[in-house]
């Protein structure tokens, strides 16, 4: 497994470059969908509270909020400023406030059971070591009220493009400008849900999604987004839709990107301070 620690200057300088990748934009419309298609299948429309996204890089560098879709009081965190900062300015823009925090995901500055509805969507694949991995989720249940609901998403180690990506070299990736920043540690479909259970959480569901395959369908995007040719951009988009339908085929979790779990705290779980404690 390769070892990296990401700063948060390394993390600055990534908003900073992204913003200025406006061709980038079919891409991540694609993605904020799969996402928003799994926050309307797993959290119930009618749950009341409050709700916390795990990271603001989409707020950041793009014009659409998946935060808004956890509700008009929810909170965002991210480990960058830059980030934050950038994700603010954008916010800002639809008239409402929002409440975007620096913080660090394994001692999250929330108190113990206030968030009902949280999103992570690939927040944690940035560790070099899976007891980093642990920490979070253990933070994660410790700031869910009992009932409340995790939607979190890891890197698919069954895919076998994401199985080689994480044993070569960082280096060599980020070189080639195949990774823009650090992937590190990720769980599999098992890890993940013992981990979840073993921390006092029911796991419900748990599928494979973003089944587009990543570097061509990124490629097609960059080059289709510089032609500037609307209806194309629109075939685009629909394709890149399309390979979702492969979330219920026997073999998702062999396409898929990225492993989703819903996970809910139980209501009579373990205390807040054994939580804290159960990191393997």
């Amino acid at each position: 497994m390769r070892r990296c620690r990401f700063t948060r200057h390394d993390w600055d300088a990534v908003v900073v470059r992204a913003q200025r990748h406006a061709a980038m934009h079919i891409w991540r419309h694609y993605m904020q969908g799969v996402y928003r298609h799994l926050m309307q299948e797993w959290f119930p429309a009618t749950q009341a509270g409050r709700g916390l996204k795990s990271d603001l890089f989409e707020e950041a560098v793009t014009p659409h909020s998946l935060l808004a879709d956890l509700g008009a009081e929810s909170i965002g965190i991210d480990f960058s400023c830059a980030v934050v900062q950038a994700a603010r300015a954008r916010l800002d823009l639809d008239g409402r406030t929002w409440l975007c925090v620096v913080g660090d995901l394994r001692q999250l500055p929330l108190q113990s059971g206030t968030i009902t509805r949280l999103l992570s969507g690939s927040s944690l694949d940035h560790f070099a070591y899976k007891a980093d991995i642990a920490t979070s989720l253990a933070e994660f249940v410790r700031i869910l009220k009992p009932g409340g609901i995790l939607v979190i998403t890891f890197d698919n180690p069954h895919n076998p493009v994401v199985w080689l990506r994480n044993h070569l070299p960082f280096s060599w990736l980020h070189r080639l400008r195949l990774v823009p920043y650090f992937v590190g540690a990720t769980y599999d479909c098992d890890e993940a849900r013992q981990q979840l259970e073993a921390l006092g959480c029911t796991v419900t569901d748990v599928t494979a999604i973003a089944h587009a395959p990543r570097v061509p369908a990124i490629w097609l995007s960059v080059c289709v987004a510089r032609l500037g040719w609307k209806p194309l951009e629109a075939w685009v988009t629909r394709l890149l839709e399309r390979f979702e339908a492969m979330r219920y085929w026997p073999t998702r979790y062999r396409t898929g990107y990225y492993l989703a779990l819903r996970a809910e705290k139980s209501v009579c779980g373990r205390k807040d301070t054994d939580l804290r404690g159960r990191h393997d």
